[in-house]
């Protein structure tokens, strides 16, 4: 990336932070104690946004139509797949000018606006991010989606929050469902975040929930796996602030 392109999304200049978790992890909380840390923005849920932009992005990378033309497009005519040399460039093409399409900068342009339009980081921003509770609904895609954001967000980084299947089976909307379809859902998730967490071991950080009831001590070392420090008084605070929703 140079300085002069994707400007929203180079603008927080010590990159990026993402929760990934499901619903009533507690993730709110960490949340609160992210944007405890000065110059962290870290936003709330957007109901998986980035999940349609990277199905968008990985359909101009994967596509084998889009892909076909640009690989097609720099030989010589005479060595190109006898399909796509009569019409490869030419209006007469179904796909005319999909061969012109930039993965790369399609992906990053998208992301750009994604930060400037959603996330509108502060002024003062220096890390952003947000918590989404979504991300495992797409199993299958999982894997890519945070791929995508690993690749385009600067200095990006991911805390994957998890808590007591028991105590997320009590809470809210999930205490209507069946505990045993409960339970399997969670550990697919978590299986999802356990997989990204070992290919990604520099950037992945595993939240328990329930650890949190050791203070400001657990709350360090997730400040310590950021490169950050805060005050054990906000700490306390943060930690004290009761949630209401």
């Amino acid at each position: 990336m140079t300085d002069s392109l994707y400007p929203a999304l180079r603008s927080p200049l010590d990159g990026y932070v993402f929760v990934v978790t499901y619903g009533r992890s507690g993730s709110t909380l960490t949340q609160v104690l992210l944007n405890t840390i000065p110059g962290y923005c870290i936003r709330g849920e957007n109901s998986n946004l980035t999940r349609y932009l990277s199905l968008a992005i990985d359909q101009v990378t994967e596509n084998t139509m889009f892909r076909w033309r640009r690989e097609e497009i720099v030989k010589a005519p005479e060595v190109r797949q006898p399909m796509l040399r009569p019409i490869l460039g030419h209006p007469s093409d179904p796909w005319a000018g999909a061969e012109n399409v930039d993965p790369d900068d399609f992906r990053l342009s998208l992301m750009d606006l994604f930060v400037a339009k959603v996330l509108r980081p502060d002024p003062d921003c220096r890390v952003c991010g947000f918590k989404e509770i979504r991300f495992h609904e797409d199993p299958i895609f999982f894997p890519k989606h945070l791929a995508y954001l690993r690749d385009s967000f600067p200095k990006a980084r991911f805390l994957f929050q998890t808590r007591s299947h028991e105590a997320v089976s009590r809470s809210s909307w999930w205490a209507n469902k069946p505990k045993d379809k409960v339970f399997a859902l969670l550990s697919r998730a978590e299986s999802l975040f356990e997989t990204f967490q070992r290919e990604n071991p520099a950037i992945s950080f595993h939240i328990e929930f329930e650890r949190y009831a050791e203070g400001p001590s657990y709350v360090r070392e997730i400040y310590d796996f950021l490169g950050e420090h805060v005050e054990e008084d906000r700490i306390k605070e943060a930690l004290s602030r009761r949630l209401t929703h």
